[in-house]
């Protein structure tokens, strides 16, 4: 399996220069977290604990919604579990289409007691069926030698301990990035943003030179939380809007001149802006660093990478689901288990970040000369870590989802209408409002 995953590294990098396909994954990446406030571990399913030495063999079910590279990455990790494990488990991996759809099917499924054994979520989808969750404490505790668990980062461990309970596994976690075509930047005399007005420039002059829209943006629900938190402004809480302010006003009016100005546009049919940008549609755009492995540049063009611009200060999406067991049998519970420790280990987690361009949820990964020697050559994975003191999480709870799914598209319908920044900024707080109050 090493000389497969050094041949698939390479491979890679190979398809970053002859593959072109919509990304699957930034739209949704973005609501990892949940409040911790809303359950407690006393009203959720207990584990039973299994020795290892007496897991019997099993099949485990994996809903997940991962495509194209990041569906081959974890098919392959899989398969070797699999194939090597000492117990005879079978983990059964189950595409159940984009993200919304998993969110919806494990929704109906909890409300049937039909979920499966393991899947991807976010917090925030899991807010109603809490109880559903098996903790991972007793697992941890007793593992904790052979797992490392704090190996893995903090803000990762924080996360799945927001419902007072362990509540699952660090997976897929991204951040967002700016992508940029390189070529027609040097060629009129530009760098990659660093500030609010750096885009504004960026913006006039492709407008003024190429005749070309400079920016898009893959979520733009993301996009509002990221501006507001850079110009120094609150976003949401249980309460409501807290972008009710004079530094909220300013970022929205901001947004909305971008894109009143044609500096900025929709992606419409494209879906994502990695079509677009490949094929020098659009100069750059913002999504997760998984995207970098969608992106095809067009012959002599190259592709540019860096950290999100700010304002005020520096805020960054960090986004990814995580893995969570919900089945009542004991011996899976076991299995399950076992196959999450081989799942976000330091060689999977090296691997299926090198593979599919998120990133390593453990130090030892990042820190390991594999990885290291990765980041030499990908300058995604240098802006990722270059921006890590920046990141920020999504405060979750009730009504937050729905908040996430309702804002993106008033924002959609504010600029196809042309709104203000006044306007825009009424209705995206009376919307907020309208769903938390």
């Amino acid at each position: 399996m090493k000389m497969k995953r050094i041949l698939c590294v390479l491979l890679s990098a190979m398809m970053l220069l002859c593959m072109f396909t919509a990304c699957g994954d930034t739209a949704t990446d973005d609501t990892s977290n949940s409040n911790s406030d809303s359950e407690s571990n006393s009203d959720s399913e207990t584990a039973t604990l299994v020795d290892s030495a007496d897991i019997e063999a099993c099949e485990i079910v994996f809903w997940h919604a991962m495509s194209n590279a990041q569906e081959a990455a974890l098919t392959a990790i899989t398969d070797e579990f699999n194939a090597t494990n000492e117990w005879g488990i079978t983990v059964t991996l189950v595409n159940q289409g984009a993200y919304n759809d998993l969110s919806t099917k494990l929704t109906a499924s909890a409300a049937s007691d039909t979920l499966p054994d393991l899947s991807q979520a976010y917090n925030n989808w899991v807010t109603s069926y809490i109880d559903k969750i098996i903790p991972l404490d007793d697992f941890v505790e007793r593992d904790y030698d052979e797992m490392d668990y704090e190996d893995i980062l903090q803000s990762y461990r924080d996360e799945n301990s927001e419902f007072g309970f362990i509540s699952g596994m660090p997976f897929n976690k991204s951040t967002y990035l700016y992508f940029y075509n390189k070529t027609l930047f040097d060629q009129l005399g530009l760098s990659a943003p660093e500030t609010w007005d750096d885009l504004i420039n960026i913006g006039k002059t492709f407008q003024e030179e190429l005749g070309m829209v400079s920016l898009g943006y893959d979520d733009l629900a993301g996009l509002i939380e990221a501006t507001l938190l850079q110009n120094g402004a609150e976003y949401i809480s249980e309460d409501g809007a807290e972008f009710d302010t004079e530094e909220g006003l300013e970022a929205i009016t901001y947004l909305m001149d971008l894109y009143n100005n044609g500096y900025a546009r929709l992606v419409g049919e494209d879906l994502y802006f990695s079509g677009p940008l490949g094929n020098c549609l659009i100069g750059a755009y913002v999504g997760s660093s998984t995207g970098v492995s969608y992106i095809t540049m067009n012959e002599g063009y190259e592709l540019g990478v860096s950290t999100l611009p700010g304002n005020v200060t520096n805020a960054a999406n960090t986004a990814g689901t995580n893995v969570m067991m919900f089945t009542t049998d004991a011996n899976k519970q076991a299995a399950a288990w076992e196959y999450l420790k081989y799942l976000t280990n330091t060689e999977n987690t090296v691997y299926w970040a090198m593979e599919t361009g998120y990133m390593p949820i453990r130090t030892s990964g990042f820190e390991s000369e594999e990885y290291q020697a990765y980041m030499e050559t990908s300058e995604a994975a240098q802006a990722c870590y270059a921006q890590q003191e920046a990141y920020f999480a999504s405060s979750n709870f009730d009504g937050s989802y729905d908040v996430r799914n309702d804002i993106g598209t008033k924002f959609e319908e504010l600029v196809l209408s042309g709104a203000d920044g006044q306007t825009a900024y009424d209705e995206l707080i009376a919307l907020v409002n309208g769903i938390l109050q």
